[in-house]
This record gives structure tokens, sequence and C-alpha cells, in this order.
């Protein structure tokens, strides 16, 4: 569990660890919530990942995971929205029509942090609803991070027939024949071994490839 805090507030917000259960997917690219900060609903940010709300009241406030965390795209409910009129924006059209007066607060109340999509309403929450979020930068760090190409471990061997007296003598005729194909010597014939034990013969010279 951590304690985030919120600029304008001097409350601490419990964020307890994660789910873990089938209902709760595991947050992408590696992070974790030791990444996550405490912002108003308002202050979300395009391509901030959204993993947990509080409530807005005062006292205790536990933490609500997001099942599926989403990047944000926050917007002016009812203001260009794609959603074409989602569960969640009937509700509130509905809610509105209950009483009129309500509809010049809409905007100043709540906010829209993901249109509807795959048959998902719109999210829209009070704009100052306490969440917890990992901001954009962080997020696009994580994902470069993750799509990097591991570097694999080879192994590379070389292997020569020596006519010696003493084991010493051959080592000694071995690293002359190794700084000899530094200038004009006849490249050397590589034998690479992966992680997986799978091997390859390199001929340098020829630049064939020959699989063991």
């Amino acid at each position: 569990m951590r304690i985030l805090t919120l600029s304008d507030s001097s409350g601490g917000l419990s964020l307890t660890d994660r789910p873990t259960g089938d209902d709760f997917l595991p947050l992408p690219h590696g992070l974790t919530l030791d990444d996550a900060v405490a912002v108003r609903a308002s202050d979300v940010r395009a391509g901030d990942l959204v993993v947990a709300k509080f409530s807005d009241g005062a006292g205790v406030r536990p933490t609500e995971h997001i099942p599926a965390p989403y990047l944000a795209n926050p917007h002016a409910v009812g203001v260009d929205c794609p959603c074409g009129g989602c569960a969640e924006c009937q509700d509130l059209e509905t809610w509105t029509l209950a009483e009129p007066d309500r509809v010049a607060g809409v905007a100043m109340r709540f906010i829209c942090l993901a249109p509807a999509e795959n048959s998902e309403p719109c999210t829209i929450v009070l704009r100052n609803r306490p969440l917890a979020v990992i901001s954009s930068d962080v997020v696009k760090r994580a994902q470069s991070a993750a799509e990097k190409p591991r570097e694999l471990v080879y192994s590379v061997t070389w292997h020569c027939n020596f006519d010696a007296s003493t084991p010493q003598e051959a080592v000694r005729l071995a690293y002359e024949q190794l700084l000899s194909y530094a200038t004009d010597a006849w490249p050397p014939v590589l034998d690479v071994e992966d992680e997986q034990g799978e091997r390859l013969t390199i001929d340098m010279n020829t630049g064939s490839e020959v699989g063991r």
C-alpha cells in the first residue's frame, strides 16, 4: 500500500495493492503502482494511464481499482463526443432533463476521460474526483523499453590445430594467429551458440553459415 497526496489537499489517499484476480488486467509495459500519482479528474492529461479512483468525500476513501486501466483522452461532456449517445451519456441526459437547471452545471461538475469504445460507454466522472494515474511520460518510456528487443547472449568460439610440444606453446601459437587476423591473414571460422543451445558455424571469409 502507498499513501498518495493531491497537490491541493493535505489529506492522504491510501492506494492499496492491485488485485490479481481474473477480472483485473495487469498494468501494461511492466508498470507498477509505484509509478502512480494522485490527481483530480480535471487535471488528467491525454495519454495518462488511469489505474484507480477514490471517493471525493472526506474521511477514509477506499481505493477502487480500475479492472482494465485505460489511457485517458479527456474532453468536455457532450462536446465533440464520438460515442453517438452511449449509456453513460444518456443517463446524464436523463439526469439533466429531470431538473433542467442542472444543464448549466454539467460541464462544470463532470468530465469525460475516455469516449465510448468497443461497446464500452464513455467514462464520465466528477471533475473533482481523486484518481490514481501514471503520467503519459512514464507510460511512453515504459512502452519504449518494453518494445526494445532484448539483447541475447551468444557464445562464440574458435578452434584450430597446432603442432606444439607443450600446451603453453600451443596457446602462444594460437594467440599469434589471433593477432594476425587483424592484419592480412585469412579470416577465421567461428562457432556461435545461442541461449537455447542452437549452433551456427560462420566463415568470416566467405560469409557462409552452416547450422549444427
